[in-house]
């Protein structure tokens, strides 16, 4: 899912203010949003383990709580643990760049790999999304004029 970390935060911040479970069209209702602008935000929030979703309602589960409350710090850890748990791309990137001497690798690697599964277009924005999750959980860095990822001095373990 095409989510950032902003706004994955900002709903699970938004549903718990309001008590853990939201109706998803009333919630789209009360944001302004039409309910397909937020289906996004909502399985990138469930992936993720923040959110689950049943009979049309999303709720905040335990993990998604504790995150929406952390602070920044603790909010990164916990994305963290949950990227690398949950989000494919993420753990590949982030196990790539471990393994690679210099913990260094051209973003064409990862590209090429995605071409092989979705369009050019999808492609670009599950990387673009990856690493967006990535440099927040502080995993990995990304030099987009010269496209390398790098391992993060803190991911480096």
């Amino acid at each position: 899912p095409h989510a950032r970390v902003g706004g994955i935060s900002g709903l699970l911040e938004f549903i718990v203010e309001r008590g853990e479970t939201e109706d998803i069209p009333k919630l789209a209702e009360r944001l302004q949003l039409h309910t397909e602008d937020l289906l996004a935000i909502i399985d990138a929030a469930t992936l993720l383990g923040f959110a689950k979703v049943e009979a049309g309602d999303i709720t905040v589960t335990e993990i998604g709580h504790i995150f929406a409350d952390a602070n920044i710090l603790s909010s990164k850890e916990i994305f963290r643990q949950q990227a690398l748990a949950n989000a494919p791309l993420v753990a590949t990137i982030y196990q790539t760049l471990l393994e690679k001497e210099n913990h260094e690798m051209r973003a064409d690697f990862f590209m090429d790999i995605l071409d092989e599964y979705y369009p050019e277009e999808e492609a670009q924005r599950q990387f673009e999304t990856a690493v967006d999750w990535g440099r927040y959980a502080e995993l990995f860095e990304y030099d987009a004029s010269e496209r390398w990822l790098s391992l993060s001095v803190s991911g480096d373990e």
